[in-house]
């Protein structure tokens, strides 16, 4: 079959005003499995149980689908220059907006149609955070970005305030790009601003102490410690995001208002969210990433960072 042109993957990705693109081949290097398998025996994936099923296939795309030829990685950028209103309880960036994987997804499926209508021969699959797949391995083979000591892919011209995604063809694609030599240099700004310590060297992130796990994954109640470190934050933790450099100086504003079009309604004062009622807690975070933390645990959050206040 004859390869894709760059000229026709720029064109159809662009459509869907997608920030950035890269192509990688669908077989990682082992490297990638073998530091993940590590972080899993030391245990930093916390009591996220799922992250240890179907590792065989982490090995890369071509383990689950062996017509696979060629993945578009791509990072669509959801900052908002906004500052935080102060003395407000603190949610991540990323759930400022509707649902991220929904809205990438969607878009994702838009540019595989194109592809399929310009060939009916081209089939493949989308991927937007699901499934046992190393998007940001993909996303460093690609040259789409280099991986921060903070764990997160710094993509040039945008920093880590990025959602990552993958098209997977059955097609390849010409022209690939060259690693990005990483330039976190001796810089650990990352590590430093950490309050809790999860970051336990450079590249290794430690879920078990890690405030967007604990006050979004974990489902018991927290301990002392815990509660200590969730600070004044009511869902996830952009700490380390904050003191990149290379975000002070690449992070803007998306083009794309459905990752922040819920700004308004989450600017509330500590006791209008004490007032929240379940039914009132479900219309608010219908089709948004905080519905998955349920009501109880949101109001788990909620006492707690009150009480840090």
């Amino acid at each position: 079959m004859k390869k894709l042109s760059t000229s026709i993957v720029n064109k159809f990705v662009k459509c869907e005003d997608i920030a950035a693109y890269s192509v990688a081949l669908p077989s990682l290097s082992s490297i990638y499995i073998e530091r993940y398998k590590k972080w899993i025996k030391n245990n930093f994936n916390a009591k996220m149980d799922w992250m240890e099923r179907n590792i065989g296939q982490r090995r890369g795309v071509d383990e689950k689908f062996p017509w696979a030829k060629s993945v578009i990685v791509v990072a669509d950028n959801y900052y908002l220059d906004k500052e935080r209103q102060p003395k407000a309880l603190k949610i991540s960036r990323y759930a400022w907006g509707d649902d991220y994987h929904k809205v990438l997804q969607k878009k994702l499926k838009h540019v595989l149609e194109k592809f399929k209508k310009f060939d009916n021969e081209i089939n493949g699959r989308v991927y937007v955070d699901t499934g046992p797949i190393l998007e940001k391995a993909y996303g460093i083979e690609s040259g789409l970005g280099w991986m921060g000591k903070n764990s997160l892919i710094i993509v040039p011209g945008y920093g880590s305030y990025v959602f990552l995604g993958l098209i997977i063809l059955n097609r390849e694609i010409e022209g690939q790009r060259n690693k990005v030599t990483p330039q976190c240099g001796t810089c650990e700004n990352c590590l430093n601003a950490c309050p809790t310590g999860a970051l336990e060297k450079p590249y290794v992130l430690n879920a078990n102490k890690c405030i967007s796990y604990f006050s979004i994954e974990k489902k018991d109640d927290f301990t002392k410690q815990e509660a200590a470190w969730l600070q004044d934050w009511l869902y996830g933790c952009d700490i380390c995001l904050d003191a990149c450099p290379w975000n002070k100086k690449w992070a803007h504003t998306t083009t794309d208002e459905s990752y922040f079009n819920r700004i308004k309604l989450l600017e509330r004062s500590p006791q209008e969210w004490k007032e929240l009622t379940q039914e009132e807690f479900s219309q608010l975070f219908k089709k948004n990433v905080f519905k998955r933390l349920k009501f109880d645990r949101f109001r788990r959050n909620l006492l707690t960072a009150i009480e840090n206040l």
